[in-house]
């Protein structure tokens, strides 16, 4: 539905329309962050577990008494 005013004008035709916000380059790099911030995380876990469940599956060949 279209409002029409004198001369053939559209209603909202004299207000300036607002310009859409565009991300800031902070919102991006700290979002960056966070996500290798995770992926380090991640490895570490990994990291972490792999070693673990190493020590568990040789705890009885490892020489612990060698010099």
């Amino acid at each position: 539905m279209r409002v029409h005013v004198q001369g053939g004008k559209r209603y909202n035709s004299a207000v300036n329309s607002t310009v859409p916000t565009k991300p800031g380059s902070v919102d991006k790099h700290e979002r960056r962050r966070s996500i290798y911030a995770a992926e380090a995380t991640g490895l570490l876990v990994m990291a972490i577990l792999l070693l673990l469940l190493i020590v568990i599956r040789y705890w009885r060949d490892i020489p612990w008494s060698a010099r």
